[in-house]
């Protein structure tokens, strides 16, 4: 899931302040599981915004706010209040903004749309409703096969795809961050569990960083490729 946290309520009102009509939409989906933008963060928005004098139309929670096809069925029965209202403030991540934005646009509407929360990253949950953490970066080139399931990309500090670097600690944890296990230590133990120390052996090229190249796009109809490019 996309992890969020909550702007300061300063920044989101300092942004909000010529707008006096307005919707706030959550998202039902990673938003709620962060308790960022489910439906009790998005009414405690509506009734902080009604706090300082703005008239909130409505509070949509779609199912998913960065799929097109749950934001058009959420937003659309609520017509009449978007086009009452001056702006939208989305509690989700960054692709929610960017898919309302998309929904204004196909309704014919300028509309501002206004992010309530910063996007932290791809986030696993590690204990429910408590800790998230990222341990995938989406590099699209992924090395997991060869360090055992560990990926150093994202959980060594300097991203090393050849470890360690000789700075770990005595403890096993790293010369960065003493707080952290050393990626490239649980990488060997790891491998040595396994059997495949050998992997170790192997030198690995420079990272090939033009597979993050942005924006990225999954295509499963070559008709739509056209369309593809269109969206933005």
């Amino acid at each position: 899931m996309i992890g969020t946290e909550p702007k300061r309520f300063e920044d989101v009102q300092r942004v909000l302040n010529e707008y006096s009509r307005l919707i706030v939409v959550g998202c039902g989906g990673c938003a709620a599981v962060c308790h960022t933008g489910g439906e009790p963060e998005v009414e405690a928005m509506a009734d902080k915004l009604a706090g300082i004098g703005k008239e909130v139309l409505a509070t949509p929670v779609p199912e998913r706010t960065c799929y097109i096809q749950h934001l058009r069925k959420s937003l659309g029965d609520i017509r009449s209040q978007l086009a009452a209202s001056q702006a939208l403030l989305i509690l989700g991540c960054g692709g929610a903004v960017q898919t309302v934005r998309q929904f204004t646009e196909e309704c014919d509407l300028v509309k501002p749309v206004v992010s309530g929360l910063n996007s932290v990253g791809h986030m696993d949950t590690l204990v429910p409703d408590t800790l998230w953490m990222e341990r995938c970066s989406s590099c699209g080139d992924c090395m997991l096969n060869e360090t055992g399931g560990i990926c150093p990309i994202t959980l060594c500090a300097k991203g090393l795809v050849n470890g360690s670097c000789g700075g770990t600690r005595d403890d096993g944890t790293c010369e960065a961050d003493p707080e952290k296990d050393c990626a490239w230590e649980l990488i060997y133990e790891r491998l040595k569990a396994l059997g495949q120390l050998n992997n170790l052996r192997r030198i690995r090229a420079p990272k090939n960083w033009g597979t993050m190249g942005r924006p990225r796009r999954i295509l499963r109809d070559p008709e739509a490729a056209e369309l593809g490019k269109q969206l933005t």
